[in-house]
């Protein structure tokens, strides 16, 4: 607590020694519900401080249940309990069958991007979309129950223990209370608005917090009645964040790009400031929006990730914190987190994070979120990905990193500057590194470092973090432990098994070494069902892995080769034998419903993109979504070394293959010039165009 900043220090010392309370509470009597207008403001803009009291913190039994989004109502992504390792392979849903196939529950097969699992009362919670809410067993994976007809759940769930419930919010606006024991809807809150973005509720000792359309609310979790409201003037694209030491609400709104601080008490604004680059705006796209705000209580800080364009990407990144700091001061619009004093929004430091994430081809959308972690001695650091160039091209250039908050913590080093993590990825390189454009999302429980990649998770125990160590040269050190990935390609190297663990030749369409996979021999399962989103979670003595495709695996302790059930035996679908010639000739709009048929598909191209991994030709602009082909690197010989030059926006043409998945969206995989027909003749494209359904007067 920072006592300089309050006019009354006598007063203050008095209420320190005489009137200690369990929670930090500004000396304000609340009044009525409120319901607060944004007004015209500077930046910084900042309400008359409260007097805060200390905050004394009561011990909390069940202080490993990871019952929220990012653990608890800071977001810190961070839980004190450790998993002993070796793992077993516990259970899972959502995911392979008992033979390593593809067995699905959920409509479409994944989950809404940023889902986490919740756990409490001896279950598991995971907000399924159109689906609503499931229920599982936390020791078997059994579906226990699910709760339907409460619209679209596209954000976290919240299990709250004094009430022995469920929050959910619904894309229609409203909060739901269900029945811990059997999903039933007990209460619901209407807001009036409506939102797809994630925006998981926060839970606190008497209330719950959520974002809506452009709003912020309070509602008693008991009650469920409204306590204060908070109109932000803009879309909330965040979920709230709570900050027990000053009582404070934190959001992000978009397009305006402004950080809010809210009291908790009556619902009026403290503080709001812009933290990005003036020269960023949201048609970038510069974002909040996919991320959440964390709160380092202990430091005094709301750190908030913004999604920066495609081109950060390049910037190449130096091998020192001086360097690091040069660079964001030269370029801050490079700047990608932001430290906000809790106090005032005042920005302390620059961070030295850059900017990545699970993109390709012009595309980078909002990557992994900063980490807190507290030390016994109630110092803080900050666990996330970091960059510093040294391989090939400049997205070669990601690693695991601890960011400092203060210059305490670390002789020699201040506030926003980072020491490296050593991972030994690919295993054995002399040269390690992580893909930019494919950043894993990162937790930490104990002395455990996890990273959620779309293809594997990734598990390391840190072993030496000493003030000598953190330098590009000499990295902390950690042991690499069992990774999980999603297919087991590699058929040579074990057989399948129960227990889903190879203790060698572990392969997707990258190599691995050892550990856990999910299905056998079905590839890149993750393409079909993409969710943009992977995450590890640590509750219970229990390890989830929410991978990119929407299946939950639960490992726990134990040797490896013992796991084995909570699989559901579902035989997997037989494969129809291949088209041996396209059967149809279709429009670009319809190759959905083709999966795994050899078509024609015709269409005008309105993206061409070389990453310099695969050539991308795209039917729309921007090209998520929708029908797209991609030809690799190692085909480009047969196009003369450079296919981008070969084709351009507004051609017309016909593309020749089997249909199949990337990233979510259906495509065709070329890999010779005779699969790409060039139409110069759009009329005759257009005759040639068959209905959208399969079988329909297109079919040849």
């Amino acid at each position: 607590m920072r006592i300089s900043r309050h006019p009354f220090p006598a007063l203050l010392l008095f209420l320190l020694l005489a009137l200690p309370i369990l929670v930090a509470t500004p000396l304000r009597v609340a009044g009525n519900v409120a319901t607060v207008s944004p007004q015209a403001t500077q930046r910084p803009q900042v309400t008359p401080s409260s007097l805060y009291l200390p905050l004394i913190m009561r011990p909390d039994p069940n202080v490993n249940e990871w019952s929220q989004h990012g653990h608890d109502a800071q977001r810190t992504g961070y839980t004190p309990q450790t998993v002993p390792y070796p793992w077993r392979w516990r259970w899972s849903w959502n995911g392979p069958n008992a033979s390593g196939g593809i067995a699905k529950v959920t409509t479409g097969g994944t989950l809404p991007r940023n889902v986490q699992p919740v756990t409490g009362g001896g279950r598991v919670y995971i907000a399924a979309g159109v689906d609503g809410v499931f229920a599982l067993s936390e020791a078997t994976g059994q579906q226990l129950w699910r709760r339907s007809g409460i619209g679209d759940v596209r954000s976290t769930v919240a299990y709250d223990r004094d009430t022995d419930t469920v929050f959910a919010v619904s894309a229609t606006g409203r909060l739901y209370q269900l029945r811990a024991q059997d999903g039933a809807v007990l209460a619901a809150f209407a807001t009036g608005q409506s939102s797809t973005l994630p925006l998981p509720p926060a839970v606190l000792s008497d209330r719950v917090l959520f974002a809506m359309g452009t709003a912020v609310y309070a509602v008693d979790k008991r009650t469920m009645q409204l306590r204060w409201r908070y109109d932000a003037g803009a879309t909330v694209a965040v979920p709230p964040a709570y900050s027990p030491s000053r009582n404070l609400v934190i959001v992000a709104t978009e397009p305006d790009l402004f950080v809010h601080a809210i009291n908790n008490v009556d619902g009026m604004r403290r503080w709001r400031v812009r933290p990005v680059h003036a020269g960023r705006r949201f048609e970038d796209p510069t974002e909040f929006r996919f991320g959440w705000p964390v709160i380092a209580d202990g430091a005094g800080y709301a750190l908030i990730k913004a999604r920066l364009p495609w081109q950060t990407l390049w910037r190449d990144w130096p091998q020192t914190n001086s360097g690091m700091r040069q660079l964001l001061t030269q370029y801050p619009g490079d700047q990608a987190l932001f430290a906000l004093d809790l106090d005032d929004g005042s920005v302390p430091f620059i961070a030295h994070v850059g900017h990545g994430g699970y993109g390709d081809n012009d595309y980078l959308p909002m990557g992994p979120q900063p980490v807190v972690k507290r030390f016994p001695d109630g110092r803080e650091v900050v666990y996330t990905i970091i960059r510093a160039r040294h391989a090939h091209d400049a997205r070669w250039d990601s690693h695991f990193g601890e960011m400092l908050l203060d210059s305490a913590t670390v002789s020699g080093l201040q506030g926003g500057e980072v020491r490296f993590i050593a991972y030994d990825y690919p295993p054995g390189s002399a040269a390690p590194y992580l893909l930019t454009d494919e950043q894993p999302n990162v937790t930490v429980a104990g002395d455990y470092l996890f990273g959620a990649h779309w293809e594997a998770g990734f598990a390391a125990r840190i072993l030496d973090r000493s003030a000598a160590r953190g330098s590009f040269g000499v990295p902390i050190t950690t042991q690499r432990l069992a990774t999980v990935v999603t297919s087991q390609d590699n058929a040579g190297a074990c057989a399948f098994s129960a227990t889903h663990y190879c203790a060698g030749g572990l392969e997707n369409t990258r190599f691995y070494d050892f550990g856990f996979y999910l299905y056998y021999r079905q590839g890149a399962v993750y393409d079909r069902y993409w969710s943009e989103y992977a995450v590890w979670v640590v509750s219970n003595e229990n390890i989830y892995f929410r991978t990119a495709d929407g299946a939950i695996v639960a490992l726990t302790s134990g040797a490896p080769q013992s796991g084995g059930g909570g699989v559901p035996a579902v035989a997997a679908a037989a494969l129809p034998a291949p088209d041996a010639a396209p059967v149809a000739v279709i429009p670009h709009t319809a190759a959905r419903v083709w999966e795994g048929r050899h078509v024609t598909v015709i269409g005008t191209l309105q993206y061409v993109f070389n990453n310099g991994k695969q050539v991308l030709l795209g039917f729309s602009n921007p090209h998520r979504g929708s029908f797209k082909a991609l030809i690799r690197q190692a085909a480009w010989e047969r196009f003369g070394g450079r296919p981008e030059t070969r084709y351009r926006v507004g051609q017309a043409v016909r593309i020749s293959g089997v249909i199949t998945w990337y990233q979510g969206d259906p495509a065709i995989m070329v890999t010779t010039p005779e699969q790409i027909e060039v139409v110069e003749d759009r009329w005759v494209l257009g005759e040639s165009a068959p209905s959208d359904q399969r079988g329909g007067s297109g079919a040849e």
